[in-house]
């Protein structure tokens, strides 16, 4: 499961079971959970409406939140993480993550979008880990620009950090990422222009 705004998967496992198993897979990526919204129970409360188990669970990892806060202090107003377990009508059992490369991009700074795509990286693992196939990193048809413009952010982000390195070793690993970058970014490139000039003349476009 994808979407423009997150990713996630179907879990072969007991809604309650689900919970424990994501929120133990967050630890092991640093993530702890700061907030558990029971949103069934609080509709069925407030609202007397029953839904299927739904459960919101506010997820961040402290020592990336504290970069970002450092780079951006209004940035809270976009955190935590989300990560929604819920239960179907059909009764089966979904995880889905917000994807932090599409919010952050309301942060127009490259530190925050390098720092979105370690997050990304990070809850990408996380759904490995519960048996879901880690989602298509390259841009589709919907997104190649978005996509584009974050490789970018990161690589000037890349780029500051190089020169304030003092230590040549840390230089030296940080130019590779991003040399490494910058190879991806050409790839990136290369498949958008060829898929907008598929069956034309590459000369002329026509």
């Amino acid at each position: 499961m994808q979407s423009k705004y997150g990713f996630g998967t179907e879990l072969e496992m007991s809604f309650a079971v689900a919970v424990e198993r994501v929120t133990q897979a967050l630890q092991v990526e640093g993530f702890g959970v700061l907030a558990d919204i029971d949103v069934a129970a609080t509709l069925q409360k407030k609202l007397n409406q029953m839904m299927p188990p739904y459960r919101i669970l506010g997820a961040c990892n402290p020592s990336l939140a504290h970069r970002a806060l450092e780079v951006e202090p209004s940035i809270g107003l976009l955190l935590p993480c989300n990560v929604v377990v819920r239960e179907d009508a059909a009764g089966k059992v979904h995880v889905e993550f917000m994807d932090p490369q599409v919010v952050l991009t309301l942060v127009d700074k490259p530190e925050i979008a390098e720092l979105a795509g370690e997050v990304r990286q990070k809850l990408e693992r996380v759904l490995t880990t519960l048996g879901g196939a880690a989602p298509e990193t390259g841009p589709t048809a919907d997104e190649p620009m978005t996509q584009m413009q974050a490789r970018m952010q990161r690589m000037q982000a890349q780029m500051e950090r190089i020169r304030q390195a003092q230590d040549p070793t840390e230089r030296q690993r940080l130019m590779q990422e991003h040399m490494q970058a910058m190879r991806e970014s050409m790839r990136t490139m290369h498949g958008m222009m060829g898929s907008s000039m598929q069956g034309k003349c590459m000369c002329c476009g026509r």
